[in-house]
């Protein structure tokens, strides 16, 4: 095993079940469009005007990034990277262990990709507040394949068959590491990989066709 996809939500990162972001402020279901609407408003965007643009330029662009609304909208950079990274030290939890796993892996010459539904941006924020990078990149994975490289989502076949194709290896030869049953477990395996570990902390370790549950990441690394 020498090739891995990592998820991120519920895997590395998730929200908070401590401190939750109130509803009246997210934007499309996304709470970092709701950050940059409050700062559109602190540059003198009216609220529902600001809303209104968010929505639009999301509609045209669909594949978009957090970096694109920043320039769209001539949004102060610095300004607002320190309030989108304050959110995610706000609003998230890191999990450890997963972390430890992560680095583990590195170490033993693991060749590493996140595969996620979050944009590459969005996923570099999470990293970060994991200690895994920052925007610019990570030491520690190969490649950020996100959903606007991938243009998909991880419930359909087909952004995994261009995950693999990014990768340049055969299906087979990659395993995947996610929370998610369906996305992480029994779609990536209909697509040829090898095996698929599935996190859940609250059941206990099994393997099923493929699919090995366990409750703590560093099991994961008794089957390397």
């Amino acid at each position: 095993m020498d090739y891995f996809f990592i998820d991120i939500d519920g895997t590395i990162t998730d929200n908070n079940p401590d401190r939750k972001y109130p509803d009246e402020k997210i934007i499309w279901s996304n709470p970092i469009l709701g950050v940059i609407r409050d700062v559109m408003v602190e540059e003198r965007w009216k609220t529902e005007e600001a809303n209104k643009k968010i929505e639009e330029y999301a509609d045209k662009i669909i594949w978009w990034d957090y970096p694109d609304f920043i320039a769209e909208f001539n949004l102060p950079v610095e300004k607002t990277w320190e309030k989108i990274y304050k959110w995610h030290y706000d609003y998230k939890i890191v999990y450890w262990d997963t972390v430890e796993l992560i680095k583990e892996l590195y170490k033993k010459g693991k060749d590493l990709f996140i595969v996620s539904n979050n944009p590459i941006v969005g996923c570099l924020l999470n990293l970060k507040v994991a200690g895994l990078g920052d925007i610019t990149g990570s030491m520690y994975f190969k490649r950020i394949l996100g959903a606007n490289i991938l243009r998909g989502q991880k419930h359909q076949v087909e952004l995994w068959k261009k995950a693999i194709a990014q990768v340049g290896v055969g299906a087979q030869k990659i395993v995947n590491i996610g929370d998610n049953i369906s996305e992480d477990g029994t779609i990536p395996l209909k697509v040829g990989l090898k095996k698929c570990f599935v996190i859940r902390r609250d059941e206990s370790e099994k393997e099923e066709n493929g699919i090995i549950i366990v409750k703590n990441p560093l099991s994961i690394l008794d089957y390397i």
